[in-house]
């Protein structure tokens, strides 16, 4: 159970911090089963303590930013990276995908995410922690010269969505 416990244990205290910092945010649980190769990445995640961030970025027109991610369109995600605050790793990870700054407004839900693995029946389940942000992209940003040019060099990559209907994959 030792797995089991320090992995719950984290997402337990990510929860409070994230309860201090956003106030009461919706927790959703569920549970999955991997192959076994993702299910050492979630073992490994969870000892460095990742947490998975997904940002829904809004434009002044209330579309939403998407990225392709091998065909297919998604918001913004990434995982935190040593002791990284979960909102602080959304502004990375929108700066790193489209080259521009964002503003976290809010934290919208998180799920607490248990991994099973498929292929022995035995191994602990390891709990990971996923949180979807709410944020708005900087206008000022998007009048510096600098990341107009680097969003204008992702260009490619990068689509406002006004449909509302975006997914959020789970990381794994």
């Amino acid at each position: 159970m030792e797995i089991a416990e320090r992995s719950r244990a984290r997402v337990q205290e990510r929860l409070a911090r994230l309860e201090q910092e956003f106030g009461s945010t919706p927790v959703d649980q569920t549970t999955f089963s991997v192959d076994a190769a993702a299910y050492q990445r979630a073992v490994e995640r969870s000892r460095e303590g990742q947490v998975d961030v997904h940002a829904f970025v809004h434009n002044e027109s209330g579309d939403v930013l998407l990225s392709d991610a091998d065909g297919s369109w998604e918001v913004p995600q990434g995982q935190t990276q040593g002791a990284e605050r979960p909102a602080t790793a959304v502004e990375r990870v929108v700066s790193e995908t489209a080259g521009v700054a964002c503003t976290i407004r809010d934290a919208v839900r998180a799920t607490i995410c248990g991994v099973r693995n498929e292929s022995d029946p035995d191994a602990e389940t390891v709990y990971r922690l996923s949180i979807v942000f709410d944020a708005e992209i900087n206008s000022a940003a998007l009048e510096d010269g600098d990341a107009a040019e680097a969003a204008g060099e992702a260009e490619a990559s990068l689509r406002w969505d006004d449909s509302g209907e975006v997914a959020v994959a789970e990381l794994v």
